[in-house]
């Protein structure tokens, strides 16, 4: 998996697919900085995973000394171990890791073996399929001007990668795990910039996180008091337009129309008192008419 991340020749696939990708980068005429990022990407990726290989299996074993230092986390024997301790409390001795581990592992590891030799400038089966033509193996094509020129050039890029990561971490192994990064003695201001993945954090933190903050005060203060009193401001004139309506309707409105209907009730009432249809009512009403039209006339001829 080292050897196909970094881009060893000839026989991993991630020499191939890297090959491939810096040889598209250099026939692209508009820049020639995709090539050179490329480039720079393929021998940091070379120089790192040299890194970790040195830090993780080179040099002597630090957990070793640290059950040294530190006899009760050795791990307990059957005849020692109480009965609710796990199995494995206090064992800092690396082990094999169990088939659903590393049988996913070989078969990524015979993948970045074997996969390569199907995708090779001798053989581009799949582009060719995916482009509609003819494939077929030709050796010379590996030979050709650029194409070697490229497969040359990125295998000096990948050896000086391997080259300058074993030049600092294998040749003299890291001893403890407190031990400063040979990187770190060499160029202390670099390591620190790197150790703070070149200030992106602090970068984020006074841009992005900063104006986030100020524009969540900001939107709460707007949601406060502005669509917020905007709300209060509408619900507070909405309930005094119906307070208002409804002094309207019970003291203007509904008393005028009340006291209309209580006159028209009372008008109607004494009408229809008169209107009973009693023909005796009506001979007495006839009666007390004629009598005080008598009573009217005798007193006009009286003068």
């Amino acid at each position: 998996g080292m050897m196909a991340l970094c881009g060893v020749p000839f026989f991993f696939s991630g020499f191939w697919s890297k090959d491939e990708i810096l040889h598209e980068a250099s026939k692209w005429d508009v820049s020639r900085w995709p090539f050179y990022l490329g480039l720079l990407g393929a021998a940091l990726t070379a120089f790192y995973m040299t890194r970790q290989v040195c830090y993780v299996f080179l040099g002597s074993s630090r957990s070793s000394r640290r059950e040294e230092a530190h006899p009760a986390n050795r791990h307990p024997t059957s005849d020692t171990r109480s009965g609710d301790e796990p199995p494995h409390a206090g064992c800092y001795n690396p082990h094999e890791s169990p088939p659903v581990m590393t049988v996913p592992l070989i078969v990524l590891a015979v993948g970045a073996v074997l996969v390569g030799f199907v995708g090779t400038p001798a053989w581009p089966w799949f582009h060719d399929y995916l482009t509609g033509h003819h494939s077929a193996f030709d050796f010379s094509k590996l030979l050709q001007g650029e194409t070697l020129s490229v497969m040359l050039l990125s295998i000096f890029i990948v050896a000086a990668g391997i080259g300058t990561g074993w030049w600092l971490y294998g040749r003299k192994p890291v001893e403890k795990a407190d031990e400063a990064d040979p990187l770190e003695r060499l160029t202390p201001g670099t390591f620190d910039v790197l150790r703070k993945k070149f200030l992106v954090d602090e970068l984020y933190e006074i841009s992005v996180i900063r104006f986030n903050a100020w524009s969540a005060r900001v939107s709460d203060w707007l949601d406060r008091w502005v669509w917020g009193g905007a709300v209060v401001a509408v619900s507070y004139v909405a309930l005094g337009l119906s307070w208002f309506n409804r002094l309207i309707d019970e003291y203007v409105v509904n008393l005028g129309f009340d006291k209309g209907c209580e006159g028209l009730r009372g008008g109607g009432g004494r009408l229809s008192r008169m209107q009973s249809g009693q023909v005796q009512h009506y001979l007495r009403v006839i009666g007390v008419a004629l009598a005080v039209l008598v009573l009217v006339l005798m007193w006009g001829c009286a003068k």
